[in-house]
């Protein structure tokens, strides 16, 4: 064989194999581009899995706040309403002992007159106190009401003892 017969056997030996390497290059890039959109479809759907689960989750969530406003509006509202036809109540007695203080005469009048100043003040007082429940929130509420049933037991009291 001459050495031109050796090199051109060489050089298509080469050609072979390099072609044969470059389709076997193209082929694994094929198949990691196939891998590589396989992988980001399933990303995609566990992504819109998970927008889904969290929609979910914030709707019930919304349904939970809204019912637990809703309730505790109605327990708001329904305290209001009752402190209110209490202390429409508790004026008409107070109303009493004012007319009493004003038809009363000598020590009589003057003990009705020093019980009625600070009743009158703490009913005042009670009154702003109570004025504001309808701005109270669910977080402030437990100890307000606290405040105010307080503030209600003393007047009451008051009232009670003038009479």
């Amino acid at each position: 064989m001459t050495r031109s017969t050796i090199f051109a056997s060489a050089a298509m030996a080469l050609t072979l194999t390099f072609g044969a390497g470059c389709d076997k290059a193209a082929d694994e890039q094929q198949k990691a581009n196939a891998a590589q959109m396989e992988a980001d479809k399933k990303i995609a759907e566990a992504n819109k899995e998970a927008v889904t689960k969290t929609t979910g989750a914030q709707v019930e969530a919304d349904k939970k706040i809204a019912a637990a406003e809703a309730d505790f509006g109605k327990r708001r509202e329904d305290y209001r309403h009752k402190m209110q036809s209490d202390l429409v109540d508790l004026d008409k007695k107070i109303d009493v002992l004012d007319a009493k203080a004003k038809a009363a005469t000598g020590k009589a009048k003057a003990d009705l007159d020093a019980k009625l100043a600070p009743l009158h003040a703490r009913r005042a007082a009670f009154g702003t106190s109570f004025a504001n429940i309808s701005t109270i929130t669910a977080p402030v509420w437990d100890d307000t009401k606290v405040r105010l049933d307080k503030e209600w037991t003393d007047l009451k009291t008051m009232v009670d003892k003038a009479e």
